[in-house]
């Protein structure tokens, strides 16, 4: 099972999972080349041989793409109900046959990959993270854009091998920074992003035997960076014998096998 970030925070998200045949993306938040580009990038071709996009929420730095590639590459699209509604105008782009709503309270499969979606508390009308298995052994949980972390993301991600968690920003440049105030209480909220401090807390709450790296994801480039990201959660997480990256913002990240 093999893993990348090919784009990762507010300029677009886009994850490429594959597992045996079966390849998907989970958001497309940039345009449909930019994407493409990275996916060549980063060594896995040029779409064609894509079996679907899930979808987390409705906000553009995680949709942009989403309906050039769906209509280029025929590729159905699974999104929650809430999700579709937002997404307005994309949604009425994608031909039908294309679309699917998910119910994240069930499980389905797509080729080779068992997945499940869980609620992420976030500003935009359910919004999901995903689970990715192969077997027992291999799977990958992608959590961000969550205010809180959640009762329910702590027993679903509980014990994965890869973990793709957001940190989003560091509390003190975000309290120093320059936003306005209305968006600094956004981003800290409930319906907001995890901190560095956030996303460690969680992780030591969900790491098990079989959890071996934890990617950060959706770092804020005006409140965070990448070495406060790494410091802060890998000083919770001393002596837990992860490896420990961090996503690029408009390139693709590692490629990682489980």
């Amino acid at each position: 099972m093999d893993y990348c970030s090919l784009m990762s925070g507010s300029w677009g998200n886009c994850h490429f999972v594959r597992a045996g045949e079966t390849s998907l993306l989970i958001d497309a938040g940039q345009s449909g080349k930019r994407i493409l580009t990275n996916m060549a990038m980063a060594g896995y071709g040029d779409g064609s041989s894509l079996s679907a996009i899930l979808v987390t929420h409705a906000h553009r730095d995680h949709i942009a793409g989403v309906g050039v590639l769906a209509r280029r590459l025929k590729l159905p699209v699974y999104a929650t109900e809430g999700t579709w509604f937002e997404m307005g105008a994309i949604a009425e782009e994608i031909p039908q046959e294309y679309k699917h709503i998910i119910d994240p309270s069930e499980k389905w499969r797509i080729g080779s990959i068992d997945l499940e979606a869980f609620p992420t508390s976030h500003d935009a009308l359910e919004s999901v993270g995903y689970v990715l298995r192969q077997d027992d052994d291999r799977g990958i949980g992608i959590a961000t854009d969550c205010g809180v972390f959640t009762n329910r993301m702590e027993r679903i991600l509980q014990d994965l091998p890869l973990l793709v968690l957001e940190a989003n920003h560091d509390v003190e440049m975000l309290r120093k920074g320059r936003y306005p105030f209305y968006l600094k209480k956004r981003i800290a909220g409930i319906d907001g992003h995890l901190s560095n401090e956030d996303a460690a807390a969680g992780l030591l709450r969900i790491l098990g035997r079989k959890t071996r790296q934890v990617v950060l994801a959706h770092l804020s480039q005006e409140n965070n960076t990448p070495e406060k990201a790494l410091k802060a959660v890998s000083e919770m997480l001393l002596g837990k014998g992860l490896m420990l990256s961090v996503a690029p913002r408009c390139t693709p990240g590692e490629c990682i096998s489980i």
